[in-house]
């Protein structure tokens, strides 16, 4: 039996990561939330409030768990406080950390899509504070952090689909770039994949992405189109171009079933 803390479980990914751990019976799951306790899991919630540095060595020590997922979002300075904390605690206690990362830790260079062994360099303080935060991870627990970069991430009721959805139903203007490649992933899926790495005990840098790049308006228009607006008020930006995209060198390490193209991820928002 594994005691899993989920830090952030109210948010997108933590959330399905935490309906997905709930079917199987060797995950008995934790999660924190800041605002809005987690309705998936009622009954074993904290509340987690990173301005106070003693609130997370509280929880580890009360609910003394051996694997974290850190989906947590929040202030930087004080995200990288509570992350050393959980580090050290993993480190003292035995344990595995699985740290939610971004493809912004290569945001520096858009000349080309970025793999797991690539050098980090990033231009934008989210990016920097991600690159920060692995590099202590990894640093204080050595082969048991997992570091886990997410392309965009989509879920049918993520902020993103809703704030699509919003746009086409009052009219608005729908931004796009045209110049611009990338790639996706869903919640269900991410939470799958995460799912498999801790049960088959994988361990190090995943980009967790589709399998192929895709542009950035050639993915919205077909996205738009499928679901019944072809009238939608499109405004194309020119300013963003090159990759921002993850290439991974590990999809073969998953089955089937974990690996899929962009336009599954349409094919899944759609249905």
């Amino acid at each position: 039996m594994h005691k899993v803390l989920i830090l952030g479980g109210s948010g997108l990914v933590g959330s399905a990561i935490i309906k997905e751990m709930n079917k199987y019976s060797q995950f008995e799951v934790y999660s924190t939330y800041y605002q809005n306790p987690i309705i998936l899991n009622q009954e074993r919630n904290f509340k987690l409030d990173i301005e106070d540095s003693n609130n997370i060595s509280s929880i580890l020590n009360t609910l003394k768990p051996n694997i974290i997922v850190s989906c947590l979002r929040g202030d930087f300075n004080r995200q990288l406080i509570v992350h050393i904390k959980v580090a050290e605690y993993l480190k003292e206690n035995g344990g595995s950390l699985y740290f939610f990362s971004t493809t912004n830790v290569f945001d520096s260079d858009f000349s080309r899509s970025h793999s797991e062994d690539d050098f980090t360099n990033s231009q934008t303080d989210y990016g920097q504070y991600k690159i920060e935060c692995e590099k202590k991870m990894i640093e204080l627990l050595h082969e048991n952090a997992c570091i886990l970069r997410l392309p965009q991430v989509w879920g049918k009721n993520s902020p993103r689909m809703r704030e699509l959805l919003n746009s086409l139903n009052n009219n608005k203007d729908v931004i796009i770039y045209p110049k611009l490649f990338y790639n996706t992933n869903t919640d269900v899926i991410i939470a799958r994949q995460l799912c498999y790495i801790i049960e088959n005990n994988l361990k190090g840098i995943f980009h967790l992405v589709s399998e192929n790049i895709v542009n950035y308006k050639d993915f919205y228009y077909e996205l738009i189109t499928r679901l019944g607006f072809n009238d939608a008020k499109i405004k194309e930006n020119f300013e963003e171009e090159g990759y921002f995209a993850l290439l991974s060198k590990r999809n073969n390490e998953f089955p089937k079933q974990l690996r899929f193209t962009n336009k599954e991820v349409i094919n899944y928002l759609v249905n």
